[in-house]
């Protein structure tokens, strides 16, 4: 379970650096817009971004891929980013143990 919070840190993180570019580029060009994600993991990490287009394009149903995939990844990064990482804190969350009441004893 510490696997899927730290998981869920790091998209996060990633978020929070994809919206700094966003924000530098507002302040160099005046216009505010969002990075896809697709353009983001392409920036970031481009041999890891064409494996997945070579995959994808060749291995997956069509159906999966065009709607599916191509259109998470036309999606804005920081929203993509940050719900998958949130969604991976709120269901690893740390669950504390409930405590059992004892019957007869007063508190």
């Amino acid at each position: 379970m510490l696997l899927g919070r730290i998981l869920g840190w790091l998209l996060i993180a990633l978020a929070l650096l994809a919206l700094g570019g966003d924000g530098l580029r507002w302040l160099e060009s005046g216009m505010m817009g969002f990075i896809a994600l697709g353009d983001f993991w392409a920036r970031l990490d481009p041999p890891t971004y064409s494996l997945l287009q070579t995959i994808g394009q060749d291995y997956l149903p069509p159906i999966l891929w065009d709607p599916g995939l191509a259109t998470l990844l036309r999606w804005p990064a920081v929203l993509v980013l940050g719900l998958f990482g949130i969604l991976l804190l709120v269901i690893f969350r740390r669950r504390t143990p409930k405590r059992r009441q004892r019957f007869g004893a007063l508190s």
